[in-house]
């Protein structure tokens, strides 16, 4: 049985690709970003799911989480919110509605990876209960937010 989620956020759906992509485009633009065609395979084939937050019709955000046979840490690939919608706590709600299903799914630890310049994400996530763990040189093929260095942070869940 899947987790129910909050108001305004559901799983992504196949009709919906379209506007993630262009968010991602958004927040992630050039080299950096996932294709179209990346994207689809996290939405639609991989072990994963998109968390879409929604509000009167109008994408505002996406989350995306891979889960691996026999581990009991997720990893959280992308968390997305058009520029439009950024400071309103969506991204720290997609956060804690993805960590409704984590635990339903015996998920012990929640991990990501975010650009060491990228000042706005590491306060999300260290709001939302992620630590540091460690810094991973040259993480990113190009440069993100002025560094291709990554942090990696977890969650005990």
């Amino acid at each position: 049985m899947r987790a129910r989620f909050p108001s305004g956020i559901h799983l992504a759906k196949a009709s919906e690709i379209d506007a993630i992509f262009e968010i991602e485009q958004k927040c992630f633009p050039g080299n950096i970003s996932y294709s179209k065609r990346q994207l689809e395979y996290l939405i639609l084939d991989a072990n994963s799911d998109c968390l879409v937050e929604k509000q009167d019709g109008v994408i505002r955000a996406f989350l995306i989480v891979t889960y691996r046979q026999g581990s009991s840490t997720c990893h959280i690939e992308t968390v997305d919110v058009h520029p439009a919608f950024k400071n309103q706590g969506i991204g720290l709600k997609l956060l804690e509605a993805a960590e409704i299903d984590m635990r339903r799914r015996g998920m012990r630890y929640s991990k990501l990876e975010v650009s060491e310049g990228n000042e706005a994400a590491l306060r999300l996530y260290r709001k939302a209960g992620y630590t540091p763990k460690e810094k991973i040189e040259d993480y990113y093929m190009f440069e993100h937010n002025g560094t291709r260095n990554a942090i990696r942070m977890i969650k005990a869940l």
